[in-house]
């Protein structure tokens, strides 16, 4: 018997065996059927009842084939290639628990931020208030010498001292 590819649509892959979990799953997320907007409406309404639930920005989710417990930060299983930054532990012989860990990074803070930005110095402000100057690296080149970097820089250095205000 000879297959008929020309009434697909898409790759061949979607036509391939799913697990009947991942179609249920595809089924409620994305149609538009009105058993699929009810569940999506109940599990909206589920999660603005939070103040009784136990895990509150956890959700455990338990896959018994492989012995894993995945702990993480949106409820629901995974999608197949997803991937998750967390922290693995071995709690049992045979056992893995996987806790996701905080998607938020911290901002650094400068330790010393610079308060003038030029070609030839920079002004870092301390911690304690006070100004000190740094000198960038020059490219030296036949027509740029050390020389020239010197006056450039020293000119600069005058210019912006008039600028900052130092209390003395």
């Amino acid at each position: 018997m000879k297959k008929n590819h020309r009434t697909r649509v898409g790759s061949e892959v979607q036509y391939g065996p799913r697990l009947a979990g991942a179609v249920l799953h595809d089924y409620l997320e994305n149609s538009d059927d009105a058993l699929a907007v009810a569940f999506r409406n109940q599990s909206t309404a589920d999660e603005e009842n939070e103040a009784d639930r136990l895990f509150r920005d956890f959700f455990p989710d338990t896959h018994l084939c492989v012995d894993l417990k995945l702990i993480t930060r949106k409820p629901g299983r995974m999608h197949v290639g997803e991937y998750i930054n967390c922290m693995l532990t071995r709690d049992g012989e045979d056992h893995f628990e996987a806790v996701e860990t905080a998607t938020e990074r911290k901002q650094a803070v400068r330790r010393n931020p610079i308060v003038y930005l030029g070609t030839c110095i920079n002004l870092h402000r301390k911690a304690d208030g006070t100004i000190y100057p740094t000198f960038n690296r020059p490219q030296f080149t036949s027509d740029f010498t050390f020389t020239d970097f010197c006056r450039e820089a020293a000119e600069e250095l005058t210019a912006v001292a008039g600028l900052i205000e130092v209390d003395e």
